[in-house]
């Protein structure tokens, strides 16, 4: 049970108790899909997590993921004093779910999430994680494109920690966000409100800059991954091979078109037809795995033409990093290989699988210096690209952007609430 008809939270008690404890500790809160698992995911919270280890190595970093157990497995390497929790995620989901009862506003779901979330009792199975909560100091909204209109419901994320933050006086940070494609009506009154309660709000493209354009203080480093250790610290173009790396998603495709295919068969049929215009063999190609699953079905789609081809799993790629900076050219839909890929100095095609999600977050890197191709619906084959990534230069401001960010959100051994 979530909630109790009738039941009156026990609000000064507990949150008396948070204080005691925050008193005591350096409380970090990360809210993030890291778990899925999905590597840009987990990269982007490996990095914050490396970044705490080795900045604020006595916090207490608390995070948040909707596979707390998943994340953890992955995570754990990165730092030691890390917890892995899922409050915030089972009370938005729980929200939005088939089993909300009637005091949940279907419509508004934010409402009641943001009142659990400050309010220990409200949801009294949660009130052990929200005690944790409220004794944050940061609240900290990891990078990433998962609030938006292809997941409103995630809304409720940014509403609890706004008001998180409001009763307990703990700081609310969001960085390398993308809040597009944007919800709309009372969703987005909602978000850009909760928003404007933020300390800082730092985003990653430029359609969430002009969205969120009215709220004081926002910055634009890009996204979050510019801060990881795995980001090529000195690219090169590295001779070219003829190999192709793909990495080609299967989920979030049905509004792909090519050549008379959908989805799913059209990026396969793009794909086929590409690797033909260019004239590579199946031994010549890699597949690599972003989302484990996902990512092999369009291999797997043609068969014989890549029977030869070598492929990369998830926890390889994860452990033994993206293969990039050999000379080989990239295809790819998905958008941390793009970035990794470019700034190590690799060529590419970025193709959008799905137009209104994808196409904000390719053309962001190429807006910050990327000079792969991007393909969307019905675009003929591109010639093989061989201008690079990212120049040297590019991806060391990015990369400093981001570590400067990063710095003045925590800074060395220093408490900010």
């Amino acid at each position: 049970m979530f909630s109790r008809p009738g039941h009156r939270p026990l609000v000064p008690a507990l949150i008396q108790r948070a204080h005691r404890v925050s008193r005591n500790r350096d409380i970090v809160y990360l809210v993030t899909t890291a778990g899925h698992p999905n590597f840009g995911d987990e990269l982007i919270v490996e990095a914050w997590l490396s970044h705490l280890a080795a900045h604020r190595p006595f916090a207490r970093v608390i995070v948040d993921s909707p596979r707390p157990g998943q994340a953890a497995l992955l995570l754990r390497h990165a730092n030691r004093r890390a917890v892995f929790v899922d409050t915030l995620w089972r009370l938005t989901l729980h929200a939005a779910g088939d089993e909300a009862g009637a005091h949940i506003d279907r419509d508004a779901p934010w409402a009641w999430v943001a009142e659990a979330a400050s309010t220990p009792g409200t949801a009294p199975r949660e009130s052990e994680g929200v005690e944790l909560l409220l004794a944050a100091d940061t609240i900290h909204l990891v990078g990433g494109g998962f609030i938006n209109n292809v997941w409103p419901h995630h809304v409720s994320l940014v509403s609890a920690i706004a008001a998180a933050a409001d009763v307990s006086g703990a700081r609310a940070v969001a960085t390398g966000a993308g809040f597009t494609p944007a919800v709309e009506g009372p969703a987005r009154e909602r978000l850009l409100a909760d928003l404007g309660r933020f300390d800082s709000v730092d985003v990653r493209d430029r359609p969430t800059a002009e969205l969120v354009s009215g709220l004081l203080g926002v910055t634009t480093s890009g996204d979050d991954a510019w801060l990881s250790r795995r980001v090529t610290r000195r690219p090169r173009a590295a001779d070219p091979t003829g190999r192709v790396t793909l990495c080609i998603q299967s989920d979030l495709t049905d509004d792909f078109h090519w050549d008379g295919h959908a989805g799913v068969a059209g990026l396969a049929a793009f794909v086929a037809a590409t690797l033909d215009s260019w004239r590579v063999d199946g031994r010549d190609v890699t597949v690599v795995e972003a989302i484990p699953g996902h990512d092999v079905r369009v291999a797997e789609m043609l068969g014989e033409r890549l029977a030869d081809a070598r492929r990369v799993p998830f926890m390889n790629v994860w452990r033994n990093g993206l293969p990039v900076g050999i000379g080989t050219t990239w295809i790819s839909t998905r958008f941390h290989p793009h970035l990794l890929a470019a700034a190590a100095g690799d060529s590419g095609v970025a193709v959008v699988g799905r137009p209104d999600y994808y196409s904000t977050k390719h053309q962001s890197l190429v807006d910050a210096g990327s000079a792969w191709t991007v393909i969307g619906n019905g675009r003929d084959i591109p010639p093989r690209p061989t201008a690079g990534g990212f120049t040297p230069d590019a991806a060391a401001a990015h990369r400093a952007s981001k570590r400067r960010l990063a710095a003045q959100l925590y800074p060395a051994g220093v408490r900010l609430r």
